[in-house]
């Protein structure tokens, strides 16, 4: 079959199709739809590699924290990531603040609104950058995201190998299915097909606006056979941390900034290690090594690539004695203003005193 005599034949069909679904059955009520070109550019990197349902609560977080591009060009990196805490990915929180050092010197502090500059920033690619000028009625620009490319992909049967061949094909149809009128809709219909229909695993065909247009559908195609290959993934490794919880007498607990590798980068933690020996040395160096407890507690944390057993030791020091820490990294758990990892709660949970 020909696809381009095909997509030609039936593209105002599909258009029709797509766009009448989305107002029956669209996700409208999304907060970051119809706001500020600053708002759906935070939406817009939160939504890369997450969840709808996921980024929502997280959006209105930061928002509320920061409710404007001024504030957050005013915030410093610790303040981003405080609110970033529990999203996970966070060199888009850290893109988000080299942006703002961007905007701040080439943009005179507003938020860019041409396609060419937005693709200049840190953290934007083509498919987040056509969004935030589409969603912002500042041009018409589709997307090649996950959903849109497996929807796609079936609708027009192409190969799931990728390569730079499909990737051009893909664009191709993406971009010329795109109407001129209500094109923020149309790309916004594209990602919601995807993800609540045109599904990974189990798609909804007999719901699909699409189904009668659809080549593989029609063909009686195995569908899952037209799922974009993904690289393979690795097994999940195991792994093992260390960590000292130190509590003063007022409750306050000792954190500072991680630096394993490249996981947690910037959040706050008790001092975590990769080994027992490297825990033990680093407390004598600090002279902590009269303050353990026999409190211990160990327990999985898993990662998408990683799952990592955690070993925990709690510390108790009298403020009195000599101790070699950093004064202002004793925090209150009343006032933590800074972002910590999601394993880091759960040893505030199980050490705190009541």
């Amino acid at each position: 079959m020909n696809r381009l005599n095909y997509h030609s034949k039936n593209k105002k069909k599909i258009q029709k199709n797509i766009l009448s679904w989305y107002d029956n059955f669209g996700r409208h009520n999304l907060p970051w739809k119809n706001r500020p070109i600053y708002e759906i550019w935070i939406s817009e990197i939160m939504l890369q590699q997450t969840q709808v349902k996921t980024v929502i609560p997280f959006f209105k977080k930061f928002i509320n924290k920061f409710p404007s591009l001024k504030k957050l060009i005013h915030a410093d990196l610790d303040e981003i990531l405080e609110v970033w805490a529990g999203l996970g990915y966070y060199r888009r929180a850290k893109n988000i603040y080299s942006a703002c050092r961007v905007i701040e010197s080439n943009h005179n502090s507003k938020f860019p609104s041409n396609f060419d500059e937005i693709i200049q920033l840190p953290g934007i690619g083509r498919t987040t950058a056509s969004a935030i000028v589409t969603f912002s009625n500042n041009g018409h620009y589709s997307i090649l995201d996950a959903n849109v490319r497996r929807l796609l992909t079936r609708l027009y049967d192409i190969s799931t190998t990728v390569n730079s061949e499909n990737e051009r094909i893909l664009w191709y149809f993406s971009e010329d299915l795109l109407p001129q009128s209500r094109s923020s809709d149309f790309i916004q219909a594209y990602m919601d097909l995807g993800s609540t229909i045109c599904k990974s695993n189990k798609p909804h065909c007999s719901e699909c606006p699409l189904s009668n247009l659809c080549i593989t559908n029609t063909n009686n195609f195995e569908v899952d056979d037209y799922t974009p290959i993904k690289k393979s993934n690795k097994s999940v490794k195991q792994e093992k941390l260390w960590s000292l919880v130190i509590i003063d007498s007022h409750n306050n607990f000792y954190l500072e900034k991680i630096s394993i590798g490249n996981l947690w980068s910037g959040l706050y933690s008790s001092p975590i290690f990769t080994s027992k020996a490297r825990l033990i040395e680093w407390a004598k160096s600090k002279n902590l090594a009269h303050f353990f407890t026999k409190n211990f507690c160990s327990f999985q944390h898993r990662l998408s690539h990683i799952n990592f057993t955690i070993n925990a030791f709690l510390c108790n020091v009298d403020e009195d004695k000599k101790i070699s820490l950093i004064e202002d990294n004793w925090y209150n758990l009343s006032n933590i203003t800074i972002g910590v990892p999601k394993y880091q709660n759960k040893l505030i949970d199980k050490f705190r005193l009541e």
